[in-house]
């Protein structure tokens, strides 16, 4: 991971250069929206520690955590149209595991009675923003920035199970967390239109949760879940 950080450095100072020499007859546009859709590499140790204590305990079949889908907005501000860019982004990133399971149920004097059959789905989710800095070509063909990010991340558990008299019981408990990180990124677009670009990202993203508490009771937990990781993304970008 440190490599891939010193990499993006590199590429932040080379297309920086790059931005400098940019040809000052491009128009210039001093917004820019983009969507983007990713895919984020991780590995969360310690919550696929849990995920495979869960599987053991329950009988279950879910997989570990390698990656994270994430969809993002951002704006781009020239302040002065010119090379130097101020970006806003905002973020969701999430994983789901499922676990179901098939325990004996006894009676009071632990007398196997039958089975409870139940299902517990986990949802782990972040919701990142950020603000940077960067440099971008005034075609905004070529991008370069560091983002300080402040993010929220939830882990929700919703279970529900059913006993051999058939009587279902289910349950919602919700951790929640804050978190700081920063975000380092290159990219390139390719017009299609005036005004719409096709845009390619390669980023990545320091960032890890581990203030996790109980929202119904504060309660402080033992969880933490890093997002750190290299990241791609394909998008598209207006520019008005």
């Amino acid at each position: 991971m440190k490599r891939t950080a010193s990499i993006l450095v590199s590429l932040f100072i080379a297309y920086g250069a790059q931005a400098q020499h940019a040809d000052s007859s491009a128009v210039v546009s001093k917004f820019r929206f983009t969507l983007a859709f990713g895919i984020d590499a991780m590995n969360p140790d310690q919550i696929n520690d849990r995920i495979a204590t869960s599987n053991q305990a329950l009988g279950s079949f879910a997989r570990s955590i390698k990656s994270m889908p994430e969809l993002s907005a951002a704006l781009t501000i020239r302040p002065n149209q010119d090379q130097k860019i101020l970006i806003l982004r905002a973020g969701y990133l999430w994983a789901d595991r499922d676990f179901s399971f098939s325990l004996p149920e006894t009676d009071s004097s632990s007398t196997p009675i039958g089975k409870v059959r139940g299902e517990i789905k986990e949802t782990y989710s972040a919701y990142p923003f950020s603000i940077g800095i960067g440099l971008s070509t005034l075609a905004s063909d070529l991008q370069v920035e560091l983002d300080l990010i402040y993010a929220v991340g939830y882990i929700t558990e919703n279970g529900s199970y059913t006993t051999t008299e058939g009587a279902t019981s289910s349950y919602t408990n919700t951790l929640f967390s804050p978190a700081y990180g920063f975000r380092i990124a290159a990219q390139t677009s390719v017009p299609v239109t005036p005004t719409v670009s096709i845009l390619l990202e390669i980023a990545y993203r320091g960032l890890k949760f581990e203030s996790y508490e109980n929202q119904v009771n504060a309660a402080p937990s033992e969880v933490e879940f890093s997002m750190s990781g290299i990241s791609g993304n394909i998008g598209i970008s207006i520019t008005p």
